[in-house]
């Protein structure tokens, strides 16, 4: 059966993630610099953060604030300037090629996607995608149920899109979460390998894989059928 629907994870798919904390990084840095290091400038405590990034991406704002001898109890105000900031940030560079020749065989596109749901509306907000894509669905916004590996989102766009479920391919790069659909949804779905993706190394969820692999999203025409 030929696919009338391709849906699109957002974070590593669509958009880099290091380039979105980059830049809620720098929205955090310049809050810092005004409040917390009125001594330093925004651009050192950016770098700062950033190398503590790439040490370990867990808890960078809680270290930040220790090892510069401050309790971490603002850490949460930090975490809602960085989830709520707008974002700069940009398509990969194979993305609109990718729509533009699915547009052209008359394949429907989409959006469905996991996370804060202040965030990820932010994200489709400075992306412009609703113009793009015939469909955007943030899980977060259905619940948390509705997060991925959850069928809840697919059976919505079935309904609005007018189709089956083994006429969607999803198109991923979560080992955990995004190939698992194709149990709970019955769709097909496809890996996209960026370099530098932040869920690469994951472990994929009770073993399931993707149903076939693409370095590109260029790569998608030669699967639709």
């Amino acid at each position: 059966m030929s696919t009338k629907a391709v849906i699109f994870d957002l974070d590593d798919t669509l958009v880099s993630e290091i380039s979105y904390c980059m830049s809620g990084y720098r929205a955090v840095s310049e809050y810092m610099a005004k409040n917390i290091f009125p001594e330093r400038k925004a651009e050192d405590i950016f770098r700062e953060l950033e190398g503590l990034f790439y040490e370990d991406h867990s808890r960078v704002f809680n270290r930040l604030l220790i090892n510069n001898g401050r309790n971490d109890d603002s850490v949460m105000e930090l975490v809602d300037i960085y989830r709520k900031h707008f974002p700069n940030i940009r398509y990969y560079d194979d993305v609109v090629p990718c729509l533009r020749e699915l547009k052209e065989r008359g394949v429907k596109t989409g959006i469905l996607s996991d996370g804060y749901a202040v965030t990820q509306r932010q994200k489709v907000s400075a992306l412009n995608a609703e113009e793009d894509f015939d469909i955007v669905l943030l899980t977060d916004e259905l619940g948390r149920e509705a997060w991925k590996p959850s069928d809840k989102g697919f059976r919505i766009i079935e309904d609005r899109l007018g189709t089956a479920a083994s006429e969607i391919l999803y198109v991923g790069d979560n080992p955990e979460k995004d190939f698992y659909l194709s149990v709970t949804a019955g769709i097909r779905t496809a890996r996209i390998i960026r370099e530098g993706g932040v869920y690469a190394g994951r472990d994929y969820y009770l073993g399931v894989k993707e149903d076939f692999r693409i370095g590109s999203l260029i790569e998608i025409k030669e699967h639709l059928d």
